[in-house]
């Protein structure tokens, strides 16, 4: 009995005590925003002028060759080789039939940098497009290494990948 003696007054309290604390808060909520006004584009107005400090960085240098040797050969990898082989003879696994054998050199004479670079891009015969997937300079670069699997050329040093520098 003394215990309940004890809660009750308490007990009794609580009530009155949230009624007393949330009457302010409820009152607060009749009250209009203070500030509240159409969103313009004048809100966030950008300087005319760009930062200095903000600045984008210049580009840096072009990667070395070998870099650009290893990110080729992923990409040719990832991509290619499941039809082209991993030597680009035309032996992937999923090779159809009849695929180009790109160490031939009759084939790398019959083809311009131009024809290579387009069926890269828009996909040509069972080929798919690429060009959703890979920038100009990709494939200027997978042009350049089909070119290399090629018999040594006779000495004209200009690449595809150079053109699009």
């Amino acid at each position: 009995m003394r215990l309940l003696a004890r809660i009750l007054p308490v007990a009794g309290v609580l009530p009155l005590l949230g009624i007393a604390l949330g009457l302010p808060v409820l009152a607060g909520c009749d009250d209009a925003p203070r500030d509240l006004r159409q969103w313009e584009a004048s809100d966030h107005v950008q300087p005319s002028q760009p930062d200095p400090g903000r600045t984008a960085a210049e580009p840096s240098a072009p990667p070395d060759p070998e870099t650009v040797r290893r990110a080729v050969t992923a990409l040719w990898l990832e991509r290619c080789a499941s039809c082209h082989g991993a030597e680009g003879r035309g032996d992937g696994a999923q090779a159809p039939a009849q695929i180009a054998d790109f160490t031939s050199a009759e084939w790398q004479a019959s083809r311009a940098d131009a024809d290579l670079a387009r069926a890269i891009r828009m996909g040509q015969g069972l080929m798919p497009a690429f060009g959703s997937l890979i920038n100009d300079r990709g494939i200027a670069v997978l042009v350049d290494h089909v070119r290399g699997f090629g018999p040594a050329d006779s000495g004209d040093d200009a690449s595809a990948a150079d053109a699009v520098e």
